[in-house]
């Protein structure tokens, strides 16, 4: 296996992360890491919990340069660290304070960029799946595949070498991983250092860039700043991913913001697959090179820089080797007396109701009938049960459903099976 380069820059000035009040070039990331390198405790695994880009870089690049493995946790929560600990032998955590603490000095700035190798089958990361359909799973990562992946990303959606990008999402979570923090080491983008929510966050950290800018978030993200009214400064792209985009939303984005908006369709073991511009509703292309076929009734994404092709959790429907609709995940299909559908598309008619805000149809248990929780402040729930049952088929309507303030989602909007059960555990105590 060839080695590959772990960054690629064209000289130590060229900007590699962008903060509010200054930018810091290649040649002062190459010195900080080299500073990092020096003084990170030795370990076999590395917890990256940094929610700093610069800093989750830093800790990324020494790991890898010391051959150290770094974790991506789902999240930061007590029991998921437990079990990290238990489950891989020498485990460093490293946050954003214990990195300031550990390049805290005077470091220079390199006059070029390093020369920096990292053989392209090498495990550099172990991802984790969220959670949303059961217990986390862990993934590793090659360097070769997390390089390819942001390459296309940067190439196809992000607006290509020289792009400058605010990520909404945690670098820890695959989607933010590639069209953020590796493409900013290998793709030619510069990445603004926090992980803004707030909508006059969004803007501020835009503003802080140079054209072109890219915004990477989700659809919850989305419609949150769009509904908050908030102008933002010209965008080149915009691009979602982790759950579907309404297409009403993204012509409201794109009408208000004066940009392009794209999805992304990935998924953890395979991160970045396809992509499309959502208001032209067109099939999903897969990314160059890729590939999707069938085998067994099970669709498989394949790809070059893959170890082999991954069997998908969702049932799609293959158009050619390169274009494809999604159908939704095979584990959602819902077939009750010869009658079928979908969690997503009970999903999305509760989402079509006048005032619903956010809403999940969701089956509890194997063998139970769907449940629903659901938002909608100005409406009632006998409402809103109304409506639904005229929409969809007996057999499918969600008992119970449940009115929400908020539904229970994690940092890039999804919404952990576990979490779905503990809003109806506490629903069910509430009444009693």
């Amino acid at each position: 296996m060839p080695m590959l380069p772990l960054l690629v820059a064209e000289s130590a000035a060229a900007p590699l992360i962008v903060q509010r009040e200054r930018t810091i070039a290649v040649g002062e990331f190459v010195s900080a890491a080299r500073t990092l390198l020096e003084r990170l405790p030795q370990a076999r695994h590395v917890i990256n919990l940094c929610e700093r880009r610069y800093f989750f870089l830093l800790s990324l690049v020494a790991a890898a340069l010391r051959e150290q493995i770094t974790l991506l946790p789902p999240n930061r929560s007590a029991g998921v660290l437990q079990e990290l600990r238990k489950r891989y032998a020498e485990c460093l955590v490293v946050d954003d304070a214990r990195i300031e603490q550990l390049i805290h000095g005077d470091i220079a700035r390199a006059s070029s960029p390093p020369d920096w190798q990292v053989a392209g089958d090498r495990v550099i990361a172990i991802a984790f799946t969220s959670g949303s359909t059961g217990a986390p799973q862990a993934h590793p990562k090659t360097w070769r595949t997390l390089t390819r992946n942001a390459e296309l990303a940067a190439a196809e959606v992000l607006g290509g070498p020289g792009a400058q990008l605010v990520a909404t999402v945690p670098a820890q979570h695959v989607y933010g991983l590639e069209t953020s923090a590796i493409a900013a080491l290998v793709a030619g983008c510069a990445l603004f250092d926090e992980k803004p929510f707030f909508a006059s966050d969004v803007r501020a950290a835009l503003e802080s860039l140079q054209s072109p800018r890219t915004l990477v978030t989700t659809p919850v993200h989305l419609r949150h700043l769009i509904e908050s009214g908030t102008p933002m400064p010209a965008l080149t792209h915009v691009v979602s991913a982790t759950a579907p985009l309404p297409v009403e939303l993204a012509e409201r984005v794109e009408q208000s913001w004066n940009t392009r908006v794209f999805e992304i369709y990935g998924c953890t073991e395979a991160g970045i697959m396809a992509n499309r511009r959502t208001i032209e509703r067109r099939p999903w292309r897969t990314f160059a090179g890729g590939k999707v076929f069938v085998r067994d009734d099970v669709a498989h994404y394949g790809a070059p820089q893959l170890p082999s092709a991954i069997p998908l959790q969702d049932s799609v429907e293959p158009l050619s080797s390169t274009e494809f609709n999604l159908v939704g995940r095979s584990a959602d299909m819902l077939k009750v007396g010869g009658k079928r559908t979908s969690l997503q598309a009970l999903t999305q008619l509760l989402l079509g109701i006048e005032g619903v805000r956010d809403a999940v149809v969701f089956v509890p248990h194997p063998d139970a009938r769907p449940a629903a929780l659901v938002v909608a402040p100005l409406r009632t729930l006998q409402a809103i049960a109304s409506e639904l049952s005229a929409r969809i088929d007996p057999v499918f309507l969600p008992r119970p459903l449940v009115m929400l303030s908020k539904l229970p989602r994690n940092e890039v909007g999804k919404l952990p099976h576990e979490a779905l059960l503990q809003a109806l555990r506490d629903h069910a105590a509430a009444a009693t």
